[in-house]
Formats: structure tokens, sequence, C-alpha cells
């Protein structure tokens, strides 16, 4: 015949502990118990007394195991709750190290694009400060050119003014040279004039004189006349 009975955790470890250190199972340790209480004699009034002050003393002592124990409950269950919460936060952080690892990635990436374009815009600038370089040598030898052209101006507009000057006098020479060549065509005028009157006297003259010079010259008649 079997007998069931409910029993808390706390009697059922103590039974368990008992059973443990006799060597006998949890069943064999309760009927020892059950046939230890039927056959022993009845106790006195002191005995009962002891008895029932060691059972309230036990009573005590499993009522403090139970507020231990539900204590122990409770901060299981704040532990649960705790653990929960890790595993949330775990979890959340996870997800966090996860989307860091995607911002991390895209950060590397905008990384490497931005180098990129900076190594392009150097070299662009480097391209640029080379043709900077090579317009500020144009732009010198434009500026050497310039004002060597500058000077070649201004000495030929040095030398233009010295042909305008020499211009004037040579027109102020051509006008003195033709008042000299009126001066000697009226001249001329007068000689053949005076040739022409000593002409007339001389052909008045008697012919035994000798002709002038200049008739002889201009006759060739000197040769007769010597």
């Amino acid at each position: 015949m079997r007998v069931y009975a409910p029993l808390d955790d706390l009697t059922v470890n103590e039974l368990d502990q008992v059973a443990t250190k006799r060597g006998i199972s949890r069943a064999q340790l309760i009927i020892n118990a059950i046939n230890s209480y039927l056959h022993q004699p009845e106790p006195s009034t002191e005995e009962l007394d002891q008895l029932k002050l060691q059972l309230d003393q036990k009573s005590s002592e499993l009522d403090q195991k139970r507020v231990k124990l539900d204590q122990s409950n409770s901060e299981m269950d704040q532990l649960k709750l705790q653990l929960d919460q890790t595993r949330i936060n775990v979890d959340q952080s996870k997800t966090d190290a996860s989307n860091l690892r995607d911002e991390l990635e895209q950060l590397k990436t905008k990384y490497n694009q931005a180098t990129l374009e900076i190594t392009q815009r150097w070299e662009e600038t480097k391209s640029l400060k080379k043709e900077i370089d090579k317009l500020k040598k144009e732009l010198d030898g434009a500026r050497s050119t310039s004002q060597q052209l500058k000077d070649d101006l201004l000495k030929r507009q040095s030398e233009t003014d010295q042909v305008s000057k020499l211009r004037e006098e040579l027109a102020v020479a051509k006008t003195e040279i033709d008042k000299f060549k009126d001066s000697m065509k009226v001249r001329d005028d007068d000689i053949a004039f005076l040739r022409g009157h000593l002409s007339q006297i001389s052909e008045k003259l008697p012919k035994s004189l000798p002709p002038s010079q200049e008739e002889a010259r201009a006759k060739s008649w000197w040769r007769f006349w010597r």
C-alpha cells in the first residue's frame, strides 16, 4: 500500500541529506521515521514540552529558511529579470555593433572615396600649378617681349622723329636748292643775254681785234689767236 503526502522543497532536501548520510533511500528513511514515531514510548509532559519547544524552534527555523528561500526566489527572479534585460541589452548591443560595423564600412567607403577625390584633386592641383608656372614664364616672356617692343617702339619713334626732322631739314634744303636753282637760272639768263650782247658788239667791231676769251672758248677760236 502506498501513502502520499505533500512536502515542501526544503523538507525534501533535508530528507535527501539525511538519507545520503545514512546510506539509505528517501523512502526507507520515511518508513524508518514512521516506524520510530509509531513504536516510540509515550513521552512525558516534560518531553512533550521539550519536543514542542524543539518543534517550535524547528518551525521558526523553517519559517526563517522559507523567508530566506522566498528572498532567494525573489533574488533569483530579479536575477532572471536582470539576465533577461542583460540578454536584451546584449541583443541590442549586437544590433548596435552590427549597425556600427555597417556605419564603419560606410565610413571606410566614404574615406576611400574622399581619399581618392583628394588624390585626384592633388594631381589636378599639381597639373594646374605646372600650367600656372608655365603661364607665369610665358607672361614673364611676354612682359620681356612687350618691354623690348616698347624699347624698339621708342627707338623707332626717336628714329621717326629724327627722320621727320631730317625731312624738314631736307624740305628746307630743297627750298634753298630751288631758290639757288632759280638764282642760277636768272644768272644763266643774264649770262646768255650778256653773251648775245657781246656777240652783237663783237660783230660790229673790226675783224682785226681778237675775240674775247669767252667767245674764243665758246667758238673754239682761241687756237687761232695764240
